[in-house]
């Protein structure tokens, strides 16, 4: 063999092993991109174990609410309302805690009054003997006494609740180290019968606690 065949022979060798190793990149790049699709890709590759997606469960615009439907709004249903703590204050014994309805429907609806309150113990038992006392939100900004309250001594309004808005009351109380423990607050909407939990560990010292009217609140929950 000359030396002109022996060279031809491996430089043939050394272009096909070439074209071999580019082709098996390419093919290992493609494996590797399709391994890792973007979550856009997600849908073109569907999981055959995955649940089925219920059409009604999908996100959706909700139209805006209009003059008209404020103005016809009803009682709120119960159903599409949420209760929520939003806020809470001290001043020394003297205890508040702000808590919210939302109106979690699509369309507007009216809510007013003072909303019904039971205490539960850490044992799970209603406590009966802490009176309920309705006062206005001024007495309760007094008592905290963190600035001039303004002047809400007026009747209790009813508000209208557009949809997730919020309309907040307070419950005030004394605390103390040996006083009835409550671990929950049971609450319901004025004028309704469905009940909402809310967890409030809290001391009461003096046998009751101050309730205050529902009002429109800028609050979120």
């Amino acid at each position: 063999m000359t030396a002109r065949v022996v060279i031809l022979a491996v430089a043939t060798s050394c272009l096909t092993a070439l074209c071999t190793s580019c082709a098996g990149s390419r093919t290992a790049r493609a494996n590797i991109a399709a391994a890792q699709a973007a979550p856009d890709d997600v849908a073109l590759h569907p999981n055959p174990n995955a649940p089925y997606i219920i059409p009604g469960g999908t996100p959706r615009l909700i139209p805006r609410a209009t003059a008209l439907d404020v103005q016809g709004a009803g009682p709120c249903d119960p159903e599409v309302l949420s209760v929520e703590e939003i806020a809470g204050e001290a001043n020394g014994v003297f205890r508040s805690v702000k808590l919210a309805f939302m109106n979690r429907g699509p369309s507007p609806c009216r809510l007013g009054g003072y909303p019904g309150i039971a205490l539960i113990d850490p044992q799970g038992e209603s406590i009966g003997n802490i009176v309920m006392e309705k006062v206005t939100a001024a007495e309760v900004v007094a008592e905290l006494s963190h600035a001039h309250p303004a002047d809400l001594s007026g009747p209790a309004p009813t508000v209208t609740l557009m949809p997730h808005a919020v309309a907040a009351f307070q419950i005030a109380w004394t605390a103390g180290a040996e006083c009835s423990r409550v671990a929950r607050i049971i609450v319901t909407a004025p004028g309704t019968q469905r009940a909402f939990s809310v967890n409030q560990p809290m001391k009461i010292c003096t046998g009751r606690i101050q309730v205050t009217e529902l009002r429109l609140d800028e609050g979120d929950v």
